[in-house]
Order: structure tokens, then sequence, then C-alpha cells
């Protein structure tokens, strides 16, 4: 596989969305191209830390004002003139 394709597969193989066939191509880019390791290894560090985060407190009303900002909906079925 070419290293443009890697990068594009490699949120996915993070997250073990892939069939065997599939990860063990992605693993035998990743042993002998440096440049898509080392992608593959920060974004795994990133998803880590991420997932180690303690939760937020967000307020009562964020979720109001998310919907408040958001533009309005459009009417179902729209039909055209």
């Amino acid at each position: 596989m070419r290293c443009r394709k890697i990068l594009e597969l490699l949120p996915k193989f993070i997250e073990n969305d892939f069939s065997t066939e599939e990860a063990a191509s992605v693993w035998a880019h990743l042993g002998e191209c440096d440049a898509c390791r080392g992608e593959y290894e920060s974004m795994t560090r990133l998803v880590e830390t991420l997932e180690n985060l303690p939760p937020m407190a967000v307020p009562a009303s964020f979720k109001e004002a998310v919907m408040r900002a958001l533009p309005p909906k459009k009417p179902a079925g729209g039909g055209g003139a």
C-alpha cells in the first residue's frame, strides 16, 4: 500500500475497525515505513491521552446555548419549484 492510503486508513485502523486481511496489510506497511509508523505511534498516543482525560463538568445551560447557535431546521421533503 502507498503511504497516502495508509495515512487515510490509520484512524479506522487504530479503532480496530478492519478485517484481518486489511489489518495485516497495514501492519506490513508500518513495519517497512518509518514515516507512517511514526504517524501511527503519534495517533495512538493521542487517542490514549484523550481516553485518559477526566470527565469535564459542563454547565446545564450548555446544551441550550449550542442549540440556539445552530441554524434553524429546514422542512423535511424540501419540494423544489
